[in-house]
């Protein structure tokens, strides 16, 4: 092939890109971006019943589970650029321990299929090595992800927006906000999945040519600020109300955590509530994101008026 011949292959072909996570939150919101943009992609998933929905949709569909290295490696092969996430272990006895086989599991694909650029979902906090709780698992898959000989992009995301979708129904049942944050004026960097999955599906499309860390929130807010939208936007009064620490656990079990999950998300808001928990700032990255606050509470209000 001729260099010329060559140079206009490079530009006229049609770059595959491959997107874990399509059924969640972050990476379901990346495969959004990339259909609205008309680009094409390989959804990687763990569950075949959801495979024809994305094929309807018009992407290339993979079964790969994240316990199986040779499914994994041939998803991730003749890829350009891929977006990687682990699942949260909320339900694993050893959510740490599981997390960990997934990035290894990861790690040996990436390399095992030659992909040669990585996007990642990694978190705020995920600089540190002890004092996260749940946010190690980020901080874990940062470590793996940077270490190998290829350019990547970590995405260190601010504390979700979304995080407050299970409490809508009950916040406007009973004008009550249960907080984990403590003080209720303590503000965090938060920031709505939607702006996650649209910068990443950019970052999947940008050129690849270095190691970047990528801080992103929309902007700080408290739990009453958060109150104080919903009330807007369930057009009742909403008051945020501490749970309390020794509480917080039974909560989280309550949920259907496991014990040491329930555990280690009881430590990630101690990180947060003592300051722990933030950004790095320089050498990373700072990126902003648009959607407010009112406006992703807004939209995941309608989501559950449509179910």
């Amino acid at each position: 092939m001729s260099f010329y011949i060559y140079i206009l292959w490079i530009y006229t072909r049609v770059m595959q890109y491959a997107v874990m996570g399509v059924t969640g939150q972050v990476g379901g919101a990346t495969a959004r971006a990339l259909l609205e943009e008309g680009q094409t992609f390989r959804a990687i998933l763990r569950d075949r019943a959801a495979a024809d929905v994305w094929k309807a949709r018009g992407a290339d569909v993979a079964i790969a589970d994240f316990h199986d290295a040779a499914a994994m490696k041939s998803a991730c092969t003749g890829v350009d650029a891929l977006f990687v996430m682990t699942p949260p272990c909320f339900t694993s006895p050893d959510p740490i321990a599981e997390n960990r086989a997934m990035v290894e599991t990861l790690r040996t694909a990436i390399v095992g299929a030659g992909v040669p650029y990585v996007v990642f979902l990694s978190s705020i906090g995920a600089q540190y090595t002890s004092g996260l709780g749940a946010i190690a698992t980020k901080h874990d898959l940062e470590q793996a992800i940077r270490a190998l000989d290829i350019p990547s992009v970590a995405i260190r995301a601010g504390w979700f927006m979304d995080n407050y979708r299970g409490q809508i129904v009950s916040s406007e049942a009973t004008g009550t906000l249960p907080s984990m944050l403590n003080p209720l004026d303590l503000r965090i960097p938060m920031i709505a999945t939607e702006d996650i999955g649209r910068l990443a599906a950019a970052l999947l499309r940008a050129e690849p040519n270095e190691k970047r860390v990528i801080e992103f929130a929309t902007a700080e807010y408290s739990s009453n600020d958060v109150a104080e939208a919903l009330s807007s936007v369930l057009h009742r009064d909403v008051t945020a109300s501490i749970v309390p620490r020794d509480q917080r656990v039974d909560m989280y079990r309550s949920w259907g955590f496991t014990a040491l999950a329930a555990s280690l998300m009881s430590e990630m808001i101690d990180g947060f509530n003592s300051g722990w928990i933030a950004f790095e700032g320089t050498p990373a990255e700072q990126l902003y994101g648009t959607m407010t606050l009112e406006k992703a509470l807004e939209t995941l209000s309608c989501r559950y008026a449509l179910n």
